[in-house]
């Protein structure tokens, strides 16, 4: 299977692709793709199977959920670095099995000479402009995005690395809510002992 993306100036390319499934092909845009109307095109042994248009453009963030719907928990870690330096990443999510959803790990702040860093996983977001284009709030809080880009080893997924604000202590659940370049991010769900 493949699947080709021709773009706006009329260039085609192909696209790397992440999954192939009966139902579902899910692709990255090959770089260097221009902005506006593209026809997408999937092929099985060289023949058409499947077509259609779509809109590209340089920024469109969206931020992983557990559940896959990119509504709930966030799919993300936290990175604690103590004043040692010391690192060590806590698992933000933890699946239920008695009510069959993912739920939000109560995550602690920990000593104040902690530094907790969120590593918010998504799409779409790769293009933005400048790291200044970038904002973040946790539960209306504004935190500081020290990177937020590709995330190297996975076709198509970027990473936005944030430092937790310690005023979340003993907030509960929260929502993460990233900007990139005035398009806002959807919103997920952090819990903050």
């Amino acid at each position: 299977m493949q699947v080709q993306v021709k773009d706006s100036t009329a260039v085609t390319r192909f696209a790397p692709l992440y999954s192939v499934s009966p139902t579902q092909v899910s692709f990255q845009n090959p770089a260097g793709t221009s902005e506006g109307s593209a026809t997408v095109t999937v092929l099985l042994n060289g023949a058409t199977v499947g077509q259609g248009l779509t809109i590209v453009e340089a920024v469109t963030p969206g931020l992983f959920s557990a559940n896959a719907t990119g509504q709930g928990v966030a799919a993300a870690v936290a990175l604690r670095v103590k004043a040692d330096g010391t690192q060590t990443a806590e698992p933000l999510i933890q699946f239920n099995a008695a009510t069959n959803q993912y739920e939000a790990v109560p995550l602690n702040l920990g000593d104040s000479s902690d530094q907790l860093f969120l590593l918010a996983f998504g799409t779409g977001f790769r293009n933005r402009t400048s790291l200044a284009g970038v904002t973040a709030t946790i539960g209306g809080t504004a935190a500081t995005v020290l990177y937020a880009g590709a995330q190297g080893d996975y076709v198509g997924l970027d990473q936005a690395n944030i430092l937790i604000p310690r005023a979340l202590a003993g907030r509960g659940p929260v929502n993460l809510v990233l900007t990139f370049d005035a398009k806002t991010s959807n919103t997920v769900v952090l819990n903050f002992k």
